[in-house]
């Protein structure tokens, strides 16, 4: 099955700008798992370019196993219709080393509501997991030093934890006799056990590999490459058999500085620690002097109650030096430590909250909430190793609120039992967690909920409004002219204003409603509990609207400039009755047209009979479509005749004969394809057939000299490719390009004149004439008409129509006679239905004429020939 891209009801280039603005990996899929989208944190975990992701179930990432349990937890959402929230997945995304992920699956909605793709976030929590295990490790290593655990059971255990906190590492210790001259393995559970044998009882000494320089100088030796140390020389061939290329060692000292051995840790490739990793090993050598020391029973005794407090003392600063808060409890809740990283985290110190209840770290006001949590942390039992762990809102000592996790265990020690908490502050988990959410469903430029979540509101105020009888109303607006805003002082300064509407928006209404962007300059307001009668309805919704009509119109300050922008308003009132979300927004949406058609800055309601026009139109739109493919249009040519009433030319006019509704005159379908852009595709139609046309009459003497004016619309001439167009058109049909003449009308020099004269003398260059049709009706500059390279004006018929009764047009006629004559133009006139119009005309200097005098326009087997 291929995945759909084009069903993604969004502007992708927009979508994957926002989502590579995202630090996480955000994944969207289909129904069937397929990846339709991913951003660029996704690619960066991704064995695979993006392209190749695409398409894919994320098999790169999976083994078999994983696949099918992933695959599993994405149909979750569609069947429920709900977030979905997967706390730890485990999987390798380029299978190495697996990760721990939290991810969450966001069903998105079709137009029927049912769930139809799947938005996919996914955050690394690798690192808490590890840290979280490492210093459950370390809490395990420190109940160990209190219980009748051995030496042996304690290091392998030790050098476990460290193994499972940085996959790939194998870590071992080696302890140094009595003598203090040869080593002897005290724990490498992973490491090959030739190889521990190979180097037991190795004596100490400089150059006895990372180990032996370690204990013998009482330093760190860090050992990125065994291949190439000179530290190694002796001992390389050995670790290289068993794959061992680097190896870290950290001395273990006493707590008098005294060398007990070493912590190393080697690994399969050449590398060299992290700072992090360092500062870890360091520590974890530390902890494991503790547990040596500890054990020494021999000079534990010696050293009698000064080495128990010592042995505190070092617990405490181990504790100390933990990154989360550790916290011990009585089995009342009396707080009995207080590490320094809890200190930090509450502004308690420990000497203010030991003896205290553990209720002084909660708000007052939750302590009854609370209850529950601390008589299941109380009730625990030492020998389960059973541990429970919580998320709540926490109190500083100065009265800040502010979210932990909290994981509590239970030990025994000389007959009491004391709980031991580890407390996290996951506040920027949660402001992560936040910040997911917001990007999926409110519009980080407006912070206004995006169309995801107004089309969640939109299906709750339809269930609402079924149940109450109340009405309620969508009310759909667009900014009038904002793109000249956007194009005049750029979108920065769009942006603004976008959101100072978004601004007065919400103020125009009530705590109820919700105000959403669409995107662009498209705003949505729902509006809910309104009267269960209708016109009551529609006149609280027209208040709101003729409120926001005014706020709206207000000047904005934008920068250095003030503005006036107006709104224009179209709302539906709906009162559920099966309607869809689609169609209530749709009406609204044709009644802001209906606003903007009524000249803008004001409010419109739904009127069925607009809807019906519309889907006349939209009907048409489809036909126009159809006919184009299915060759259903003609063209008709008009002549055009010089003083002595000869044909010299022709005008081309497009024809549509529809199967059903007959002939269909220009002024039903012309304008409607200029507003749809079929007029593009239709207009190239056009100048193909033309060409072809002119072909034909250069194969008779009587019509060989004939020239052809095609008109060229606006949003054809400003196709990038529309001068390569004209070149394919007349090099394919073998047209002599002399005999082309393209009119264009006046209104097209309003924009972008530069660009209109390089697509003009490219043109002209190829042979073609060019015919400045309506002239007089439009605003063009004379100072861009001289430069423009024309051959002919057209005097537009509207002024020939009373060139005879009216003085004004006469002067027109006359002026645009002399103003082309003027600039070395020739002069048409069209429109000239009487002898006396083309009598008038040919006096005052005119060199064509065409209209219905002359001929109406036919196809061209009914032409005369001369």
């Amino acid at each position: 099955m291929v995945p759909n891209l084009t069903s993604l009801p969004l502007d992708l280039s927009q979508l994957q700008a926002a989502l590579d603005a995202v630090p996480v990996p955000i994944f969207v899929k289909d129904p069937h798992s397929y990846v339709l989208l991913a951003n660029q944190a996704a690619q960066n975990i991704s064995p695979l370019p993006l392209q190749a992701l695409i398409g894919t179930r994320g098999d790169p990432f999976f083994t078999p196993e994983d696949l099918q349990r992933t695959l599993a937890f994405d149909q979750e959402p569609f069947k429920t219709g709900q977030v979905t929230v997967h706390v730890e997945e485990q999987w390798s995304p380029q299978r190495q080393h697996n990760r721990w992920w939290r991810t969450f699956r966001q069903p998105v909605f079709d137009a029927q509501g049912k769930p139809h793709r799947l938005f996919v976030v996914t955050l690394d929590i690798t690192r808490q997991r590890r840290e979280q295990a490492q210093v459950h490790g370390e809490r395990r290593l420190l109940e160990m030093l209190n219980s009748s655990a051995t030496l042996a059971e304690v290091l392998d255990a030790f050098a476990r934890n460290y193994e499972r906190s940085f996959p790939g590492m194998l870590s071992s210790v080696l302890l140094l006799d009595a003598q203090g001259k040869h080593l002897h393995t005290g724990a490498g559970p992973s490491l090959p056990k030739a190889y521990c044998d190979a180097i037991e009882g190795v004596a100490i000494g400089m150059g006895v590999g990372s180990c032996g320089t370690a204990a013998y100088t009482g330093k760190e030796v860090l050992v990125s490459d065994i291949a190439t140390d000179p530290l190694w020389k002796d001992y390389a061939a050995l670790a290289l058999s068993f794959d061992l290329q680097a190896c870290w060692s950290i001395p273990i000292l006493s707590a008098k500085g005294q060398v007990l051995g070493t912590f190393a840790n080697y690994h399969a490739k050449p590398r060299t620690p992290t700072d992090k990793e360092l500062i870890t090993l360091r520590r974890g050598a530390y902890m494991v002097g503790v547990a040596i020391e500890h054990h020494q029973t021999e000079d534990l005794l010696v050293a009698g109650q000064k080495s128990l407090k010592d042995s505190a003392a070092q617990t405490q600063a181990i504790l100390d030096n933990m990154a989360d808060g550790v916290v011990t409890f009585d089995e009342r809740g009396i707080i009995e430590s207080f590490n320094k990283a809890a200190s930090t985290m509450f502004g308690y110190p420990a000497v203010a909250v030991i003896g205290s209840d553990i209720a002084l770290l909660t708000p007052p006001a939750r302590h009854q909430e609370y209850l529950p949590y601390r008589k299941k942390f109380l009730s625990l039992e030492p020998a389960s190793q059973e541990s429970l762990s919580i998320e709540f809102e926490a109190q500083r000592r100065d009265g800040t609120i502010f979210p932990i996790s909290l994981s509590v265990s239970k030990i025994a020690i000389s007959g009491r039992s004391i709980s031991i908490g580890i407390l996290r502050d996951i506040t920027v988990s949660r402001q992560n967690e936040a910040e997911i959410r917001r990007l999926a469903f409110y519009d980080p430029l407006t912070e206004l909920p995006n169309r995801r979540l107004l089309m969640d509101r939109l299906k709750q105020a339809l269930v609402t409004s079924t149940r109450t009888g109340q009405h309620g109303a969508v009310m759909f607006l667009d900014l009038d002219h904002f793109k000249q805003l956007n194009d005049s002082l750029g979108h920065d300064v769009g942006d603004i204003l976008l959101q100072q509407v978004a601004a007065r928006l919400k103020s125009c209404v009530r705590e109820m409603d919700s105000v959403a962007r669409l995107g662009g300059d498209e705003f949505v307001v729902l509006l809910e509990a309104l009267s269960t009668n209708v016109q009551e309805a529609a006149m609280q919704a027209e208040i709101i609207g003729l409120k926001v009509l005014e706020s709206l119109g207000q000047p904005y300050s934008l920068r250095e400039h003030t503005h006036t922008s107006t709104p224009s308003v179209g709302i539906a009132v709906f009162q559920s009755g099966g309607e869809s979300i689609d169609d209530l927004l749709k009406k609204a949406d044709v009644a802001m047209y209906e606003a903007k058609a009524a000249g803008r800055n004001t409010v419109r309601f739904f009127d069925p009979v607009t809807q019906a026009t519309l889907k006349a139109q939209a009907d048409l739109v489809h036909d126009l479509r159809r006919g184009l493919q299915a060759g259903e249009f003609v063209l008709h040519y008009q002549p055009q005749v010089n003083e002595r009433g000869v044909t010299v030319g022709n005008e081309a006019l497009v024809r549509w004969r529809h199967p059903q509704r007959g002939m269909v005159p220009p002024g039903s379908f012309i304008p409607l394809a200029e507003t749809t852009g079929v007029i593009v595709p239709l207009g190239k139609w056009v100048l193909d057939t033309a060409c072809h046309q002119l072909v034909v009459w250069a194969e008779s003497a009587p019509t060989a000299r004939w020239t052809l004016a095609v008109n060229v619309s606006a949003s054809q001439f400003i196709q990038p490719d529309f001068v390569v167009h004209v070149k394919d058109a007349l090099d394919k049909s073998g047209a002599n390009p002399q005999r082309l003449k393209l009119e264009l009308t006046e209104s097209m020099l309003v924009d972008d004149v530069e660009d209109i004269i390089v697509k003009m003398n490219a043109i002209k260059r190829f042979g073609v004439g060019f015919s400045l049709d309506d002239f007089g009706t439009g605003y063009s500059s004379l100072s861009y008409l001289k430069r423009l390279p024309l051959d002919q004006l057209k005097i537009d018929q509207s002024f020939v129509r009373d060139v005879l009764n009216d003085p004004s047009d006469a002067v027109i006629a006359r002026t645009v006679v002399a103003l082309g004559h003027s600039l070395g133009l020739t002069v048409i006139a069209e429109g000239v239905e009487t002898a006396e119009q083309a009598q008038f005309l040919s006096e005052i200097g005119c060199d064509a004429f065409q209209g219905y005098y002359y001929g109406r326009p036919g196809p061209a087997v009914a032409l005369p020939s001369a």
